[in-house]
């Protein structure tokens, strides 16, 4: 007999917020930057931030490129 998984963990998303579209879609926005650092190719370097995001929990955060957060999502970096 299958029993249904309970995630305790899981964030918790007000669905109010979200602003959804006809495709059950919606867009991500970034809240803050948290990290800084710089990654290393063979004869490359380029720099990586890493980005909390707007509808996912505390845990979740994710390492972007900084030139294409910069090109997208330039508030972040005003102050």
């Amino acid at each position: 007999m299958l029993r249904k998984a309970h995630n305790k963990h899981a964030p918790r998303i007000d669905w109010g917020q979200v602003d959804l579209r006809e495709d059950v879609s919606y867009d991500e926005q970034p809240i803050q930057i948290v990290d800084r650092k710089i990654r290393k190719l063979r004869n490359k370097e380029y720099a990586i931030v890493q980005v909390r995001w707007q509808f996912h929990g505390e845990q979740e955060l994710t390492w972007e490129r900084e030139d294409y957060m910069i090109e997208n999502f330039p508030f972040l970096f005003e102050s």
